[in-house]
C-alpha cells in the first residue's frame, strides 16, 4: 500500500508524528503523535492547500511516498453523521485509535470531498518499523491552478 504526504522539505523522512503532537489535527488532540497521509498525492496537496497558499507549498513542501507493509490491519471507525463539523468528536475518535495502539492505520474520510480518504498512521505501533519513506518529489503546479487558488 502506498500513501502520500505533503510536507515541508526538512521533515520529509520524519515519521515521528511530532507536528501532530505539537499542534493537534482533525483526528488527534495536542499531545498525541500521529502521521497524516492520503490515498492520493492530489488529496495530500489539497489537505495542505486549504491552510497554506499554493505558492508557499510549491516553494517549501514536497510530496513523499510512504510504503506500508502488505495487508496491514486498518481501523475504519463508524462515524457519526456530523463528524466533520464536530472537532472534539473527530479528535476523540483519533485519540482512542492512537491510545488503543491495536492498528497501524486508521482510514478516515476527507472533509474536502466525499469518497476520498486519508489515513492516520500510529507512530507508536509495533509495525511502524516496516513503514518506509520511499521517495520524495518536488511539487510543481500549473499556473492556472495557482491563479485559481489565489482568488480565494
Amino acid at each position: 500500500m502506498i500513501l502520500y504526504r505533503c510536507t515541508q522539505s526538512k521533515w520529509w523522512k520524519d515519521l515521528s508524528g511530532q507536528g501532530a503532537f505539537l499542534y493537534g489535527g482533525r483526528w488527534n488532540s495536542k499531545g498525541r503523535h500521529a502521521i497524516y497521509t492520503s490515498e492520493s498525492n492530489l488529496l495530500a496537496v489539497l489537505e495542505v492547500a486549504v491552510r497554506i497558499p499554493l505558492t508557499k507549498i510549491s516553494a517549501d513542501y514536497i510530496m513523499v511516498s510512504i510504503v506500508v507493509p502488505d495487508s496491514p490491519k486498518i481501523f475504519i471507525p463508524k462515524l457519526s453523521k456530523h463528524w466533520n463539523t464536530n472537532k472534539n468528536y473527530a479528535q476523540s475518535v483519533g485519540d482512542n485509535f492512537l491510545k488503543a495502539n491495536e492498528f497501524l492505520l486508521m482510514k478516515v474520510p476527507s472533509a474536502l470531498m466525499n469518497n476520498t480518504f486519508n489515513y492516520l498512521i500510529n507512530p507508536n505501533h509495533k509495525d511502524l518499523n516496516n513503514v518506509k519513506v520511499e521517495k520524495k518529489q518536488p511539487l510543481v503546479f500549473d499556473e492556472r491552478l495557482i491563479k485559481m487558488m489565489n482568488q480565494k
